[in-house]
């Protein structure tokens, strides 16, 4: 299922930037910089908390070319993370019914 994948691809590429101290995330800070975005983390998704999936395809989504940089790099060996035009059509349509849903939980 495509979904699941995309969850999975995200949160664990995610994971291994925040954890690779010495050579994804160094890479992951040149990348934005790079991309002129704003220096920041991917937020992590946390299943406890249903809004951390809102909060990472947010992030995810604005900082794509960045995660297509990052897992496109062969030397950083996160390719297997790679998401296809098709997965990340899902994640920006999942953002937006998150988004409704979001807005609508505080009314």
């Amino acid at each position: 299922m495509i979904l699941n994948s995309d969850f999975r691809q995200l949160r664990k590429v995610s994971y291994a930037i925040k954890n690779s101290s010495t050579n994804i995330l160094p890479r992951w800070y040149q990348v934005l910089d790079e991309l002129n975005l704003v220096s920041r983390m991917l937020p992590r998704d946390v299943t406890t908390r249903w809004n951390s999936t809102y909060d990472m395809l947010v992030v995810a989504n604005e900082y794509r070319a960045a995660l297509d940089t990052i897992t496109g790099d062969r030397d950083l060996k996160l390719r297997k993370f790679e998401l296809t035009t098709e997965e990340w059509g899902v994640a920006k349509q999942l953002e937006d019914v998150l988004k409704v849903c979001m807005l609508h939980s505080y009314d």
